[in-house]
């Protein structure tokens, strides 16, 4: 005889984590309200106690996905936390790739403790707010921007494409008969020997950051006196 489950033991948290845990093996297509609750033990009528539909499910899963993205490591810099962020965003996503369609949802907007103390972070650092926003947009999605490619250009065994282009166009230059063509490619080519996912991912962010460093050094002395510009500049 079939065990009757409590009424109220199945939390919308349960819900949604077993939501995702089926996105993560079947894909977005293969989630249906009968495999959550076969999941979780539950009657599938239950399961609408915590949504009205399969669309709001979707919704909520799109803002538990959020909260495991923006992660706060306590890092205090805003540089730090800055790269810790998207780091910790590309390793989700590489380790769950089938979550990445959830992102697209025009799903309602979710508050976000870590993206608040990267802001105050910069702004505490001289970075005008509305700049700040745009560096901590560009670097979030430069990194998804990045992961998308390297989870979407694969051949058919797997292969990074970049990784396997990279390849062929170093062996051209080491074949190529006529040593003078193109010197400055094929010395870069020689000096760097594979294309790596990691290094370029962190080159991409580290100059990111950077960058707005540089701009609001740059703003900085823009805006301070004459006087105290040619110092600056001497030293």
């Amino acid at each position: 005889m079939r065990q009757q489950r409590p009424r109220g033991t199945t939390t919308r948290d349960a819900v949604v984590s077993a939501a995702l845990d089926i996105v993560d093996r079947a894909g977005v297509d293969g989630l249906t309200i009968r495999s959550v609750a076969s999941v979780i033990g539950a009657p599938p009528m239950s399961l609408y106690t915590h949504f009205a539909n399969k669309e709001e499910l979707l919704d909520l899963m799109f803002g538990e996905l959020s909260r495991r993205l923006y992660a706060d490591t306590g890092s205090d810099t805003w540089q730090a936390e800055l790269q810790a962020l998207v780091h910790h965003m590309r390793q989700t996503l590489l380790a769950h790739p089938r979550w990445t369609p959830l992102l697209s949802r025009p799903a309602p907007p979710t508050m976000s403790p870590v993206r608040e103390r990267i802001l105050k972070m910069m702004v505490g650092s001289g970075i005008p707010a509305d700049e700040a926003l745009q560096g901590l947009s560009s670097a979030i999605v430069s990194g998804m921007g990045l992961v998308l490619v390297e989870l979407t250009f694969r051949e058919p065994d797997g292969a990074a494409s970049f990784a396997r282009r990279f390849e062929r166009i170093r062996e051209l230059y080491e074949k190529e008969p006529s040593p003078g063509a193109e010197p400055t490619s094929r010395d870069a080519f020689a000096k760097v020997r594979h294309f790596n996912f990691d290094e370029i991912f962190r080159f991409t962010l580290k100059t990111l950051i950077a960058g707005i460093e540089a701009k609001c050094a740059s703003a900085k002395l823009d805006d301070a006196p004459s006087s105290d510009v040619a110092e600056r500049r001497r030293n």
